[in-house]
């Protein structure tokens, strides 16, 4: 065995005893050296951690290639399942491959803000994490349950140019899957008014806390134009949880449902047909595992839906992170209510006109 081969031996016998997140590799799909199955034994978090990467960067390639639209291709049906392969194993949430993912479509999302909108009746819709989203015109931006967990998985930096593009912020709900401490501070920083219910940051004056026993219908002005607002008041439980109905500037209407459910039922005896006493709805936002959905779809008669809350990585376990696959297999197999909808990922967004 000559010098440079017992170097290159030695070398490698000290990788794979270092941590992963000691290890400098060279490549982030396999650490050098390693060509047989048998150089991950024990090493399961590695193993995990390297195929994620090869199957995250070839579904985010190919969700570039065959964005969301009212039809999905085999291709971009394959690439969502990839991601729910990935964020269903057990702690998708340490795994680098799952942030550097995460982050890489949110600064798609970025990219796009700053290109602008063609069309002044046009809503640009871009679902980033959970059930952050944003609706978006030629003159106004809105936010709902805008969330990075705290910068654990969408990192300050990257979350402030999300705040940057936006006017008003909407949380329906204080659970920490959707409200988020450092959205708070950076939107504060930056003057951007966030409104919720009475129980959300429910010590923190800056917050317009909103709630009301029946709906109730408000303007919020802002430097950029005025919304209506239509709030609701539903629940997750026992939890307040407000459904907001916001007509935008150029006249379409959008709304976030949360985590609207209540075991009992109650609150659908006030909802049944609460679209007419809306404006009518062109796109609504709603929880992919919500209860009743064909009664909510019908209560609130929207023309387009858009689902939320797949594959939550940072608040729920394996057996609540409903999968995109699922929100395809119902959709097309279980519920009966007939209304087009859009299955985005994270990081994705589709034009409404």
């Amino acid at each position: 065995m000559n010098l440079k081969t017992k170097i290159l031996l030695a070398a490698t016998v000290l990788m794979m005893s270092l941590p992963i997140a000691a290890q400098e590799v060279q490549s982030r799909h396999a650490v050098p050296g390693h060509r047989y199955l048998k150089e991950y034994w024990g090493r399961s978090e590695l193993y995990l951690q390297h195929q994620a990467w090869y199957m995250l960067d070839l579904a985010d390639k190919t969700l570039n290639e065959n964005t969301p639209s009212l039809k999905i291709n085999n291709e971009r049906e394959m690439s969502l399942l990839m991601i729910d392969a990935v964020t269903h194993e057990p702690k998708p949430i340490e795994n680098p491959a799952v942030l550097d993912f995460l982050a890489k479509r949110m600064n798609h999302v970025i990219a796009d803000l700053d290109k602008p909108i063609k069309g002044k009746k046009t809503v640009r819709i871009y679902k980033l994490y959970n059930c952050s989203m944003l609706f978006r015109t030629k003159d106004l931006t809105i936010a709902v349950d805008l969330n990075g967990r705290d910068g654990k998985l969408i990192p300050d930096e990257i979350m402030e140019k999300i705040v940057d593009k936006i006017d008003i912020l909407f949380y329906t709900h204080n659970h920490y899957d959707h409200i988020d401490n450092h959205v708070r501070d950076i939107c504060h920083k930056k003057g951007v008014p966030i409104y919720g219910t009475e129980e959300t940051f429910k010590n923190d004056p800056k917050i317009n806390h909103i709630r009301f026993d029946d709906l109730h219908t408000f303007d919020i002005t802002v430097p950029k134009g005025k919304v209506t607002v239509n709030v609701l008041p539903g629940h997750q439980d026992a939890l307040q949880n407000n459904i907001w109905i916001v007509t935008l500037p150029n006249g379409k209407v959008v709304g976030a449902t949360g985590d609207q459910w209540q075991d009992e039922g109650n609150d659908l005896k006030w909802l049944k047909d609460i679209h007419k006493r809306l404006p009518k709805i062109d796109i609504l936002a709603m929880d992919c595992w919500i209860h009743d959905y064909d009664e909510h779809v019908a209560d609130f008669n929207p023309r387009l839906l858009i689902s939320q809350h797949e594959n939550e990585i940072g608040a729920h376990g394996i057996d609540h992170r409903e999968a995109y696959w699922m929100t395809i297999y119902k959709n097309t197999h279980f519920h009966k209510n007939l209304t087009p909808y859009v299955l985005m990922t994270w990081g994705e967004w589709y034009d409404y006109k």
